[in-house]
């Protein structure tokens, strides 16, 4: 595969694909967009979004097209483990958690729909969101098994971890979700998602 270079910066999204990446045990460059300069990363993707993979001379942008990419290329380890149906479950819980639980905290979207918010006020509607959305994924996770869809770990997997860590930091009470707390206490436990993950756990100050 021609090298690959990652344009990242903080954020939910490019969470996702460093784990992937990570997991995988794939080589990449990273470029942090804050340090390029004024205008250079609108040239790079017109959306304005991160993350973008490029590969080679060509660009990939969006989280999920990017694993996707990733999962085809190198297929090993899997991020879509399972029978036909188990892995329809991970595009499922991939989905609603890309289409409706991601948009409506992102600060773009919020900016434009509710501009007169200020800081404080967003925090506190980003949280209301995602303590609602968490309460809806729930009862869809870990039916038969100790990952989020089955017995092995996917990319549904990667991202519950990454949306409830934005939950909290947002100011969702750990203590109501006493069932994700577990969980991500088992999934860091064992060494091959800790080393992989783009982030530590518990988060600072957040005790498990």
């Amino acid at each position: 595969m021609s090298q690959l270079t990652l344009y990242t910066a903080a954020g939910n999204a490019a969470e996702r694909v460093l784990w992937a990446l990570n997991y995988k045990e794939i080589s990449y460059q990273m470029i942090e967009i804050e340090s390029l300069p004024v205008g250079a990363y609108a040239r790079i993707n017109p959306y304005g979004y991160v993350p973008t993979l490029k590969i080679g001379e060509e660009l990939i942008a969006e989280s999920l097209a990017i694993i996707e990419f990733l999962e085809e290329t190198c297929p090993e380890p899997t991020l879509f483990p399972g029978t036909a149906l188990e892995r329809a479950r991970i595009r499922e819980i991939c989905e609603f958690i890309n289409s409706t639980v991601h948009p409506v905290q992102n600060r773009s979207v919020l900016n434009f729909l509710r501009p007169e918010l200020d800081s404080a006020a967003m925090k506190s509607l980003r949280a209301e969101w995602l303590h609602r959305c968490l309460q809806k994924l729930a009862p869809r996770l870990w039916q038969h098994g100790n990952f989020a869809v089955g017995t092995a770990f996917s990319l549904a997997d990667i991202l519950v971890a990454v949306i409830y860590k934005r939950a909290l930091s947002q100011g969702v009470q750990a203590q109501e979700f006493q069932e994700f707390e577990a969980w991500m206490q088992y999934l860091f436990q064992q060494e091959v998602y800790r080393r992989s993950a783009p982030f530590s756990w518990p988060v600072k100050g957040q005790a498990i």
